[in-house]
């Protein structure tokens, strides 16, 4: 069957599917990631719009689970509560509805509120700090600027939030959203005494457990940080991504001292770069400050005109020791050629692990230990990435992994590559098996390279030559790994790097999505099954 094109984004990817195979999708997601509000909104739309209305009992279930789900979401939409109500058979007219229904904003200005949400994050609390002074009983204004507070770096409610005026059930609320919202921007001081006081009421809420247990963990309290995910899972046993960082918590992954001991085989560090002088001088900074034993280290430099070779080979001298290999090419070649020219380097050919570095990162001193040592203690793995995320704060998920989402003829698609709320709290700090992991900070085994060396040079100059490479390994019986105890800091897309990101490029991203499905046409059968929907009942539990 032909390609069929589909405009990007989750709920047009939604729509393309039948419902049993919209269900499955959702069970993926849940296997990856804990569900938030705006990704279950999109599931709840196709699972509603499906005419004639649900046609089965597994349709009907799932449904119903994803109404009662938003409701805990989006504790403050009076719409979402209120069906919800229906969906359990509770009364309608609870203490909770007819609080909110006192506090409502008012209709003329309700166009007004909504619109704050195209707008930049500083020009929308300004317009909402304007409103709410006039009117400080509306919960759902104050929601939005603890939101804003948090994506913009400010200490939650400060300065505002004790001008509120709303029936005690709703403040209590509120401040359990504070609570995350200090916890997530790391205020930890704040969040410790906002924990106290919402405790009662936050042990009946996963959210609030969770953000209770990284908490804890944060400031050294293992054991009770262990003790709220427990709690949290006998509320919802189908937090998948919370039953992984339990057990990363009971059974902690401990890095060996001789991690990087030349008698477990060379290593080589490679990376590539075009035009990126300053960045990648950054890069290479924070590469030099890391612990890489005795690993070599070769630059390839694609061209460039920017002054990197100088900046470069300065470095090479006062950081490294002259013990970086620096490779001029005449013209830039592309990322996946690149990969291929070092992989095909004495060093790319005999080292026992090859890390592959981008030319905009930040690691810590630990990465290479830490992602070797998760590639020796699983046999299977052919490579290992590290968490990925955007640099400032509060620190938020660029990239974690990803696996395929749908294959089927004339559709291939892989997952979302973190949950849509992408601040980092901590619950990711997990190490477990996928499908492809990022690019920018990976480790390859020897093996997995003798039998998958090349990338696709199809995708030059950039973009799914990563993706399907690790699905090529994945085809060849090798486990790629995700291993978010190293968390690596890429400036691509922050305001630094995204200046090169223009229309002019979407051809080819578009042209690359073509290849990809034409690429792996013939082996759907095989990338279905390389998902994480089997981590999650057919039905949920509360059917």
């Amino acid at each position: 069957m032909h390609y069929r094109y589909l405009a990007p984004g989750l709920q047009t990817e939604l729509e393309a599917l039948t419902v049993d195979d919209a269900i499955d999708h959702l069970r993926n997601h849940l296997g990856n990631f804990l569900l938030d509000a705006s990704v279950c909104v999109s599931y709840l739309n196709r699972l509603a719009a499906e005419s004639g209305g649900p046609d089965s009992p597994r349709h009907v279930t799932w449904l119903r689970w994803l109404v009662r789900a938003l409701a805990r979401l989006r504790p403050f939409d009076e719409q979402a509560v209120t069906l919800a109500a229906r969906v359990n058979g509770t009364p309608e007219d609870t203490p909770l509805i007819r609080a909110m229904a006192k506090v409502r904003t008012p209709e003329a200005l309700h166009h007004r509120v909504e619109q704050t949400a195209n707008q930049a994050p500083a020009e929308a609390r300004d317009v909402l700090l304007r409103l709410f002074r006039e009117m400080p009983f509306c919960v759902d204004m104050a929601e939005r600027l603890l939101f804003l507070d948090l994506q913009l770096g400010l200490v939650p409610g400060g300065g505002w939030y004790e001008g509120l005026r709303c029936p005690p059930l709703l403040r209590d609320m509120l401040d359990r959203e504070r609570f995350r919202a200090c916890m997530l921007c790391g205020n930890d001081a704040m969040a410790l005494e906002l924990l106290d006081h919402t405790r009662t009421a936050g042990t009946h809420d996963p959210g609030w457990l969770n953000c209770a247990a990284e908490l804890a963990v944060r400031t050294g309290d293992r054991a009770t940080g262990m003790d709220f995910y427990r709690a949290s899972l006998g509320l919802d046993p189908m937090q998948v991504p919370v039953a992984l960082r339990l057990h990363e918590l009971e059974q902690p992954f401990a890095t060996p001292p001789d991690a990087l001991a030349p008698a477990h085989g060379p290593v080589a560090v490679f990376l590539y770069s075009w035009n990126k002088r300053d960045l990648l001088e950054q890069t290479l900074r924070s590469l030099a400050a890391s612990d890489t034993g005795g690993a070599s280290v070769t630059l390839l430099l694609n061209g460039c005109t920017d002054g990197s070779p100088e900046m470069a080979a300065g470095l090479n001298a006062s950081l490294f020791g002259g013990r970086m290999d620096i490779i001029e090419l005449p013209v830039n070649v592309g990322a996946p050629a690149a990969r291929n020219w070092l992989l095909h380097t004495p060093r790319g050919r005999e080292a026992a692990f090859v890390a592959f570095l981008d030319d905009d990162v930040e690691v810590p001193a630990d990465w290479l230990s830490t992602l070797i040592s998760v590639l020796r203690a699983n046999p299977r793995a052919g490579v290992v990435g590290a968490k990925t995320v955007f640099p400032g704060s509060p620190r938020r998920l660029q990239y974690l992994y990803r696996n395929v989402s749908v294959a089927q003829p004339g559709l291939l698609r892989v997952s979302l590559g973190t949950p849509s709320f992408n601040y980092d709290g901590g619950t990711y700090d997990v190490i477990r098996p996928t499908a492809s992991v990022m690019g920018c900070c990976h480790v390859f085994t020897r093996t997995a390279l003798d039998a998958v060396r090349d990338f696709d040079i199809r995708f030059s100059p950039s973009q799914m030559d990563d993706i399907a490479h690790d699905l090529d390994l994945c085809l060849h019986g090798f486990e790629v790994v995700y291993c978010g105890l190293v968390s690596c800091v890429h400036h691509q897309m922050s305001g630094v790097g995204i200046g090169n990101v223009h229309a002019a490029r979407m051809g080819n991203v578009l042209g690359n999505d073509v290849k990809f499905y034409y690429r792996f046409a013939e082996h759907l059968d095989a990338l279905r099954r390389l998902t994480a929907r089997h981590a999650v009942p057919q039905m949920p539990p509360d059917a």
